[in-house]
């Protein structure tokens, strides 16, 4: 691979991890999941030869701005976590509590 497409290539995970923050906003973790997938693929073909050292700074800077976004992903995606934990929690206290009402009154 040619030092300009690696630089190109890591550029378009960054504009894929993008996509990815933007799918996770609106909570479409499907979307983020199979744009995960393809990010997986390009970020392994970027780094199959190692970074020109001309290119080394410029390919540091997308890095960063990737982890940054990264760290945005990780953020929603817990809080997604915790928000269906939560709701699942009140669905089986919702069961719970219907179980033993039935079962109070002999139903």
């Amino acid at each position: 691979m040619s030092a300009g497409q690696q630089l190109r290539d890591l550029n378009a995970v960054l504009a894929m991890t993008g996509q990815m923050v933007r799918a996770a906003k609106q909570e479409d973790w499907r979307r983020v999941t199979a744009l995960e997938s393809n990010r997986q693929g390009l970020i392994a073909a970027v780094f199959a030869s190692p970074v020109p050292p001309a290119d080394a700074a410029a390919v540091g800077a997308v890095i960063s701005r990737i982890h940054a976004l990264n760290q945005d992903l990780l953020s929603m995606g817990s809080r997604g976590r915790d928000q269906l934990a939560g709701a699942l929690d009140n669905m089986a206290k919702g069961r719970r509590a219907r179980s033993a009402y039935a079962g109070a009154s002999g139903k």
